[in-house]
């Protein structure tokens, strides 16, 4: 009993020590801040907004630890909903009834997953168990590939103008900068000038569709760092659509990062400023 006891003890200790080691830096003080401070300052109503890196295990727990912990702290249940980059909205039946499936228990999050977006996309299982354990909702915000491929080789009026939200621009001149520097010379100039109309495509639907559910009171958003850094891409998209806070959070993973890369994403750039108000390093 008492080594029971004993392990019981590291266990918890071994917890602590975990979010402690969880740091949050607040780019609008430019200093770090207690993880519980943190989840006090973000908006009650509106919309956060998570940029990841895909497919990370490390990042996608702290995701949903994020959405759990906020949610529990402001008595949200029933009153959440995630919307996730990876999940079409033009699915979103499926989506649906899949996810019903979780609420009842006739599937796992694990499957959840799988049949909506694929068994490579498991590292997400923890956010989608999270949504379904509080009683959220769960949207798909993106637009098939077929579609944006399609305008990638003839031109956005080739294709039914419904999937084109009427708001729709083309990203100025320091996002397609952006843009061209994650290439990393990659692609042609003319590939890139088709990808980037694509990107900008995904930023507009993306915002468009998050915008929609703003009637549930707080609205969680997944999706990859490039469309939310610098308040850029669907972050500047969805502040023109809405006049609830929108805040954003750029979280990265200390093991999967160098020392370079996180100094940089503490740092404000002449150019862009700060990624995001608050960045997150969790390990």
């Amino acid at each position: 009993m008492k080594n029971i006891i004993a392990f019981a003890s590291v266990f918890l200790i071994s917890l602590n020590l975990f979010a402690a080691d969880v740091r949050v830096f607040n780019t609008q003080t430019a200093s770090y801040m207690k993880y519980d401070e943190f989840l006090k300052e973000l908006p009650v109503q509106g919309h956060i907004v998570i940029g990841e890196f895909h497919n990370n295990q490390d990042i996608q727990d702290f995701q949903a630890k994020i959405i759990r912990d906020k949610v529990s702290l402001e008595n949200l249940a029933a009153n959440f909903a995630v919307h996730w980059e990876f999940l079409n909205y033009t699915d979103q039946k499926k989506v649906d009834d899949e996810f019903f499936k979780l609420f009842i228990g006739e599937i796992n999050e694990g499957e959840f997953i799988t049949n909506t977006a694929g068994k490579q996309n498991l590292s997400y299982a923890p956010i989608a168990k999270v949504t379904s354990d509080l009683n959220g909702e769960f949207y798909g915000i993106n637009l098939p590939r077929e579609i944006k491929k399609q305008v990638m080789d003839n031109g956005i009026g080739s294709v039914d103008q419904k999937y084109i939200p009427s708001h729709h621009y083309v990203g100025g001149a320091l996002y397609k900068e952006r843009f061209t520097k994650v290439m990393g010379g990659h692609a042609s100039p003319d590939m890139i000038k088709k990808y980037f109309l694509a990107q900008c495509l995904t930023d507009s639907v993306m915002a468009d569709q998050i915008a929609k559910n703003e009637h549930i009171f707080l609205n969680f958003t997944i999706a990859g760092s490039f469309h939310t850094d610098f308040f850029d891409g669907t972050v500047v998209r969805l502040k023109s659509l809405t006049t609830e806070p929108v805040t954003t959070l750029k979280v990265v993973s200390e093991g999967n990062s160098t020392l370079s890369d996180i100094n940089y994403y503490l740092s404000s750039t002449a150019q862009y400023g700060y990624h995001s108000d608050y960045i997150i390093i969790t390990n």
